[in-house]
């Protein structure tokens, strides 16, 4: 389906340039960015989120109303699919991908990860530019990739072990969508997601 594909890309993205960081054969990963968030270690250290928000059941389809996705210009139908992701070990990631024709070419993946916690992009081994945000009061990181351009992601830490992943991302159109403006496209449908989550 069409979210395995485009998530699987990225994903596949991401450990490629894990893997390549391990391999004798590649040069050094280069040092990560300087921020007063990040340790000289490259951990990122976030703040306590303010109550747990558990994920397990929820439908990631069910996060964006029409009216959300309207405004966020995701014309598209949603594609529900859940399939294991290498990027989060132990068990399927349910996900919710939704593409936009107009005004812009986009993508928006909406993951729910009950396996594994912010953790796996604060521990610094990540091919990221990681800095804090906050979304809605809940610690996040927006992680923008260093050796792609056409995507950025958000994660959201809602509760122990868990986490939701945000991910938008530039449908192929030229000119190319600046990389600055989909962490910010990234950041506000991840709003709209945690609106409705805590709504619930």
């Amino acid at each position: 389906m069409l979210i395995v594909r485009w998530v699987g890309a990225a994903v596949l993205a991401v450990l490629a340039v894990l893997a390549s960081a391990c391999s004798p054969e590649s040069p050094a990963p280069s040092a990560p960015p300087t921020s007063t968030e990040v340790r000289p270690d490259g951990v990122v250290e976030l703040p306590p989120r303010p109550r747990e928000v558990r994920l397990d059941g929820v439908n990631p389809c069910s996060l964006l109303t029409e009216g959300q996705r309207a405004r966020l210009g995701l014309d598209g139908r949603p594609v529900l699919s859940q399939a294991p992701v290498g990027l989060y070990p132990g068990g399927d990631v349910v996900a919710c991908d939704i593409r936009g024709f107009e005004p812009r070419a986009v993508a928006a993946g909406i993951s729910l990860v009950t396996t594994v916690g912010v953790e796996r992009f604060t521990s610094g081994d990540l091919a990221a530019e990681i800095r804090r945000t906050a979304i809605h009061g809940f610690p996040a990181v927006v992680a923008v990739p260093t050796r792609l351009t056409n995507y950025c992601t958000v994660i959201v830490d809602v509760a122990v072990g868990q986490l939701v992943d945000v991910q938008f991302r530039d449908g192929g159109r030229t000119p190319p969508i600046p990389q600055g403006q989909l962490c910010r496209d990234a950041e506000a449908v991840a709003a709209d997601v945690m609106m409705t989550l805590l709504d619930r």
